[in-house]
């Protein structure tokens, strides 16, 4: 993915583990992040416009307002132009429908495996 060095994602997860994980692993790929542990903390960022986000990658358990919350704020505040990335440790068939139903443009179950990464960033930034 040769055009990473341009992208800048935010990183929506609560649990500090999780976040160094995913901040590990998008840099491995030349990503550009910026790490918040709830979703007030991301729309303060999307708003803040300084940072020209090329994607959001959403946990869908956060604590307060919750993934699908977050989504319908992103959406109403920025349309349909930021694509979103849905991820979850509670992964069944369901969920990961009710996710792309929702409007997410990509799902990653967790453990996140950085070749499922790689795929979902690839399918929402090209």
């Amino acid at each position: 993915m040769e055009m990473s060095q341009e992208h800048w994602i935010l990183v929506v997860e609560d649990e500090s583990d999780g976040a160094a994980v995913i901040d590990w692993m998008l840099k491995t790929q030349k990503f550009k992040t910026t790490l918040v542990a709830d979703a007030e903390a991301a729309l303060e960022q999307i708003n803040d416009g300084r940072d020209n986000f090329s994607a959001i990658m959403i946990d869908l358990a956060l604590p307060g307002m919750d993934g699908f919350q977050l989504l319908e704020q992103v959406r109403s505040q920025v349309g349909s132009a930021l694509p979103t990335i849905a991820m979850t440790a509670f992964h069944t068939p369901e969920l990961r429908e009710k996710a792309l139903s929702a409007g997410f443009d990509a799902y990653i179950p967790k453990p996140i495996e950085q070749a499922t990464l790689a795929k979902a960033l690839s399918s929402v930034l090209n």
